[in-house]
């Protein structure tokens, strides 16, 4: 589409606009009309802005509201063809309504009663997913058919919920079995601005999780809903060629095995992931792009070389269209076999629009492609957008398509003979893949840095040299298995596979023990990770030399990330676990075997490389067997084990946290935390200041929404519940 640039942003004239607005007008029109073919790459963009614009609401907004404002941006967008600003503003503003309506749609499409109170359920139903992780202990997904409470049918019971399953229990995807266990609703953030496992759980269809407290009793004769017979078919087959990978291969080299294959991680142990991400390898073992690509790629080339070989099929048809429909046959079997993560599906999407590319004889390396990749993906699963990996894969990927249409020729090397080819050849290569190893690590480093709180040293290194025993002898090694694990055949190429996962983790182990292999990164603003996001997307889609104002952005987001909150006093949720800052500035909790995930997170966000145990030391406590007491800043917190020390620490604390519900007033503390506080704002922080206390508590950040509704007290739960019995009675 031709805009016309304005006549009066050509020639600036006085009276209704001054010279100097005037001018900077026509700048903008003359690089924004230059850049035209790059608008569609905005479109993305704009439409994930308004997708995350919806999950930062307070509060879920209709849908008719939503489906108001994206008829509301049609109607101006179609007034305004002929300005090149309103055009430009009118689209924008379109695109990010058209997103705000796609998530509100997916989150009514998977919508599913979420679990309010914690307590001991029966349940019956459909074995979806079954991992085991050690011997005695294993996880399970359950399709529910019946949950009750106190043995009354729930009348709003989730879709699904997740289990940990105790004991020597070995079930198959398909199963109908019946147990009692422990439920509650998801996990909410361990601290204010924590990562919410309730919210990636909602879009899961998973509206409880907890443990077993029964061995799980199979049901016989039970028929299965007509969706879950393909599913459990595929899941069997994947749980079969697990167990055979992990017989051939024994060890964690077999778990690493299985998860490269059909996705299975549940068995690798913390040692396996800690050297993975301490060399920047860990993305290896979740099936994404990397994956995809492998098999994808392999694939096409190999097939493209077969029909080389017969003329008479070589010069009649396309080979590189036939090549890619068997690639993306091949993929797709690889997609079903691996799980189909939400990630391998993000990534087979995108494989798909390469080959469609590929058919269609259009370029299929380019940003058009990747960004109509992700727009699919975000039209599809608009909360992919708030995904870890979804963020770290398209931001490394753009990345590099980007540097490749910037700078590809000078690695494009043309020899003149063998010799030289023999000399620069290898040169240009390792050049290369440490471009490419370099240019994808500082695209998703800021991820990692906001999401993980760490930047790992070496991961340029690590993807160096323990990249090609995973892509030359693993990936090819592990189809050629596949293709023989029907005819009994696979010990042979799953030895060699062995091979290459061996001499990765050789490396793992190798670049993760180096100094400084991690960087630990204290907990920054959202804003500063917004400004790096944005000005590398100015950066990598503008092709004029106003690309570099992306540099700017990316300067100031970094500035920021120095800007770090840091409260004196965390809680977790249940009121098991206080830390208090000393003087040094570092965390302490009192001894306790409780709660060591919480610590876990509040000391990686603190930017401390400590393990819970070091940090739960009881310095600065002092304890007894009814409570714990602690000074911060001239205040006294207690931290109340027993029902005893109640009326004693209402006397003297500041502030109050106690697992158990508070019956009686209790004046002297300012901040009181029971069981039925802490239920209702979840995990909570506080800033000492002179004279005042500032809380923050996680329910705030993440408002009442589907996956978080706003929490009842206890008890109006409790009467709820005593109403249904009499009811019952």
């Amino acid at each position: 589409m031709s805009i016309v640039v304005p006549a009066e942003l050509r020639e600036p004239r006085g009276g209704r606009f001054s010279r100097a607005m005037a001018t900077a007008e026509r700048a903008l029109a003359t690089e924004l009309d230059a850049e035209q073919g790059r608008w569609f790459l905005w479109i993305p963009v704009f439409f994930g802005a308004g997708v995350g614009a919806y999950f930062a609401l307070p509060a879920e907004p209709d849908l008719s509201l939503s489906g108001g404002l994206l008829l509301l941006a049609l109607s101006l967008r179609i007034l305004a063809r002929t300005q090149l600003f309103a055009f430009l503003l009118t689209t924008i503003i379109l695109c990010a309504s058209a997103g705000f309506f796609a998530a509100k749609v997916r989150t009514a499409v998977v919508a599913a009663p979420v679990l309010e109170r914690h307590g001991a359920y029966s349940i019956e139903g459909v074995v979806e997913q079954f991992d085991r992780q050690t011997e005695k202990r294993a996880r399970a997904i359950i399709r529910l058919s019946s949950l009750k409470y106190d043995d009354a049918e729930m009348r709003a019971r989730p879709f699904r919920v997740r289990v940990s399953l105790r004991g020597d229990v070995d079930l198959r995807p398909g199963e109908a079995i019946r147990f009692r266990a422990i439920l509650g609703p998801p996990p909410e953030p361990v601290m204010p601005g924590g990562y919410d496992f309730a919210r990636a759980s909602y879009y899961q269809a998973v509206g409880g999780s907890g443990y077993s407290l029964t061995k799980p009793e199979r049901i016989e004769g039970r028929a299965l809903p007509w969706d879950m017979v393909p599913r459990t078919w595929l899941a069997d087959l994947r749980g079969r060629i697990g167990e055979r990978i992990k017989a051939a291969l024994p060890g964690q080299t077999g778990e690493i095995a299985a998860a490269l294959t059909v996705g299975q991680t549940a068995g690798l142990d913390e040692k396996s992931m800690d050297d993975l991400r301490a060399s920047g390898l860990a993305h290896i073992i979740s099936i994404s792009g990397m994956h995809m690509s492998l098999v994808a790629g392999g694939m096409f080339w190999f097939v493209r070389w077969v029909l080389a070989l017969f003329p008479s099929i070589a010069l009649r048809y396309s080979t590189r269209g036939l090549a890619a429909m068997a690639a993306l046959f091949v993929v797709t079997v690889y997609l079903a076999l691996s799980g189909a993560a939400v990630g391998a599906v993000r990534a087979y999407l995108m494989i798909a629009v390469v080959f469609l590319a590929i058919l269609l004889n259009r370029p299929a390396l380019s940003l058009r492609n990747v960004a109509l990749a992700g727009l699919v993906i975000l039209v599809v699963l608009p909360d992919s957008l708030i995904d870890i990996s979804f963020q770290m894969s398209f931001a490394a990927t753009a990345a590099l398509i980007a540097g490749y249409e910037r700078f590809g020729r000078y690695l494009h090397f043309e020899a003149r003979s063998i010799r030289e080819r023999l000399a620069w050849q290898p040169v240009y290569l390792l050049g290369g893949v440490l471009v490419t190893t370099a240019t994808a690590g500082l695209a998703v480093e800021p991820f990692s840095a906001y999401h993980f709180h760490t930047l790992t040293t070496y991961a340029a290194l690590g993807n160096l040299v323990g990249g090609p025993p995973v892509d030359f002898i693993a990936m090819p090694a592990m189809i050629v298995a596949l293709i023989a694990m029907p005819f009994g055949l696979e010990d042979a190429p799953l030895a060699v596979m062995g091979v290459g996962v061996d001499a990765m983790m050789a490396v793992a182990h190798w670049v993760g023990g180096l100094p400084g292999s991690t960087v630990p990164v204290a907990a920054f603003p959202f804003a500063a990770l917004l400004l790096i996001v944005s000005g590398g997307l100015w950066l990598v889609i503008w092709r004029r030399s106003w690309r570099v104002l992306g540099l700017g952005l990316i300067g100031v987001g970094v500035a920021m990330t120095s800007i770090h909150a840091r409260p004196d006093i965390l809680v977790d949720r249940d009121a098991k676990l206080v830390a208090l800052r000393d003087r040094e500035g570092r965390l302490q909790a009192p001894k306790t075997r409780r709660a060591s995930y919480a610590l876990q997170q509040w000391l990686r966000a603190d930017g401390d490389t400590r393990k819970p145990k070091e940090a739960a030391t009881g310095a600065g406590w002092q304890c007894d067997r009814t409570s714990c007491v602690s000074m911060v800043k001239g205040r006294l917190v207690s931290l109340i084990a027993r029902p005893d020390a109640i009326e004693e620490d209402c006397r003297r604390a500041a502030i109050l946290v106690m697992p158990m519900d508070l019956a009686r007033p209790c004046p002297a503390p300012k901040l009181v935390l029971d069981r039925g506080a802490l239920w209702e704002r979840g995990a909570t922080a506080i800033s000492l200041g002179d004279g005042a206390l500032a809380v923050t508590t996680a329910s705030e950040g993440r408002g009442d929404r589907p996956w978080s509704p706003t929490r009842r007290k206890r008890e109006k739960i409790r009467a709820e519940v005593e109403g249904d019995e009499t009811a019952e009675d």
